[in-house]
């Protein structure tokens, strides 16, 4: 799915950037077929109108033939140019304008004779009808041919509509994408987090995620309490049961401290059998008396019996403890303490045989009164 997406994304992109320069690059074309249209055709009309008026004065007597035909001579250069341009050629090919064009030329190359001969206002006057219906027709052409109710004009308007909507569509999918890509990268991102930070087979924090919590209740200088779990006779279970029951003991311990947690308190399983509980002490407590009731606590969720291939055991574990108080030690203090006094009760349940921890035993009234230290007055 995400190499889809990323490779959906970057093709959008160029469709909407090919389509972006289609879109502007017909619209350029439009407008300059246009503008260069109107252009020629307000030059020529500038013409007819210059050519039309000194037929008027010389019907009223105010101008000589000499003038007329100077005016029409320029009329016909403008026609030429019209005809023959290469840019005009382009708006030929693009509007099939030349045939209609070339019969205006030539009805205005008919008014040469009749002009050289003019005599008289009413030869003035025919020819200056015949010129301003000529010129009426052509620019009524010139109207509907280069405004947008052409048909090859309203084609590319069509176009452009067409190509705005595909714009549109080509956007608004990349958006999506590009949503979709940041949902799925902030996914793939929490599900690495969480890889790097919890243990793959039990599911409880690991080592790393330890590390980075001791480093913040260091740097916060919290009071905390560590405990330093190792499993004892975990060895036996995978040689005589196998692996696989030696896992399924593993996520049942954790599950057992991760059910024990409350507010305060972390699990984290260190690697192979071996686990860390960090208990975050409330203010004004008597931390020695949580950490042994804690010590007590654990001793006992992990002593009771687990069914394991048809098989029930009885586990037991080394704790090792050691307390934090700003100031008093390093990290690599506490977790050598802690590790030494591990050390030291498994070594006392090897030699003595005996459970190295009291049974867990309920806090009466009398206990629960020295949980909190009193405050002098």
């Amino acid at each position: 799915m995400k190499k889809l997406l990323f490779i959906a994304a970057p093709l959008l992109i160029l469709f909407t950037f090919v389509s972006v320069s289609s879109l502007e690059s017909n619209a350029e074309s439009v407008s300059k077929d246009q503008n260069l249209a109107s252009w020629f055709m307000m030059q020529l009309g500038d013409e007819y109108s210059e050519l039309i008026y000194q037929l008027q004065e010389y019907e009223a007597g105010r101008a000589d033939r000499n003038a007329v035909l100077l005016q029409y001579e320029i009329l016909l250069s403008r026609f030429n140019t019209i005809n023959v341009g290469s840019q005009v050629k382009r708006l030929h090919d693009i509007f099939g304008s030349l045939e209609t064009f070339n019969q205006h030329y030539l009805l205005v190359q008919s008014y040469e004779a009749p002009l050289r001969h003019l005599a008289g206002k009413e030869q003035a006057h025919a020819l200056l009808t015949s010129l301003k219906a000529n010129y009426d027709d052509m620019m009524g052409y010139a109207l509907k041919t280069f405004l947008y109710s052409n048909n090859t004009l309203r084609s590319k308007l069509d176009g452009f509509i067409s190509l705005r909507w595909l714009i549109h569509a080509l956007l608004l999918s990349t958006i999506l994408i590009g949503v979709m890509m940041i949902y799925l990268l902030k996914k793939e991102s929490e599900t690495h987090h969480k890889l790097a930070m919890y243990d793959s087979l039990t599911g409880i924090h690991n080592r790393l995620w330890l590390n980075r919590k001791l480093k913040d209740l260091e740097k916060n200088g919290t009071d905390f309490a560590f405990f330093l779990i190792d499993l004892n006779g975990f060895k036996e279970v995978n040689d005589t049961l196998g692996h696989g029951a030696g896992d399924q003991l593993l996520k049942t311990v954790a599950r057992r401290l991760d059910n024990l947690t409350h507010d305060g308190m972390d699990v984290a399983r260190m690697g192979g059998d071996e686990f860390a509980v960090i208990q975050i002490f409330p203010h004004a407590v008597n931390k020695e008396y949580v950490s042994q009731f804690l010590v007590n606590t654990l001793d006992h969720v992990l002593r009771i019996p687990i069914q394991l291939s048809h098989r029930e055991i009885t586990m037991s574990a080394s704790i090792g403890l050691s307390v934090f108080t700003p100031g008093s030690k390093s990290l690599s203090d506490l977790l050598q303490e802690a590790d030494f006094s591990m050390y030291e009760m498994k070594q006392q349940l090897k030699t003595e045989n005996t459970f190295p921890v009291a049974p867990l035993q309920q806090p009466n009234a009398e206990m629960m009164s020295e949980y909190v230290e009193r405050q002098s007055p």
